[in-house]
């Protein structure tokens, strides 16, 4: 398994996006599938932010895509004086728990601090652990649209 950049793989953006939508719409109630697709779209331009990677096995016309993450200005109709947000942090369940998942975080890091960006920001409803062990410190716990999540903050750059 190797990480790429979406722009790499643009024809990947409807099957994210319904992977996405399915596992997360509860979160984001007014947005429909196509707003999915839409912001993985996005990242398909030249800024830095909003980017995407994806998880990519195979070669060739073989390759195939099998998760995802990103880096995106806003997550979250509330707490709009954060970002930028890491998201979309995504692995398909049958190559899940394999660490596939710290290796995408970790690369959204890394590239963060290539871009000389302070501080990243994610929200999770049951991942506390998972990022707590690759650094990030909780922030605090609120009611997302019927969830209670918690806002976790990491330090990209030392002091």
């Amino acid at each position: 398994m190797r990480i790429e950049d979406l722009r790499q793989h643009p024809s990947a953006i409807e099957r994210l996006a319904d992977w996405h939508f399915d596992e997360w719409q509860h979160l984001y109630p007014d947005q429909c599938r196509e707003d999915f697709a839409e912001d993985l779209r996005r990242c398909l331009g030249q800024d830095a932010v909003p980017a995407t990677w994806v998880l990519v096995n195979g070669e060739g016309i073989n390759a195939g895509v099998w998760g995802s993450t990103s880096v995106v200005e806003q997550d979250m109709d509330t707490n709009r004086d954060l970002g930028p947000w890491l998201a979309n942090v995504y692995v398909h369940p049958q190559y899940r728990g394999q660490g596939l998942g710290s290796r995408l975080i970790q690369r959204v890091m890394d590239q963060c601090r290539t871009l000389e960006l302070d501080d990243l920001y994610l929200f999770t409803p049951d991942q506390q652990h998972l990022y707590a062990s690759l650094g990030w410190q909780p922030l605090c716990t609120e009611h997302y649209h019927g969830e209670v999540v918690t806002i976790m903050k990491a330090r990209l750059t030392r002091l």
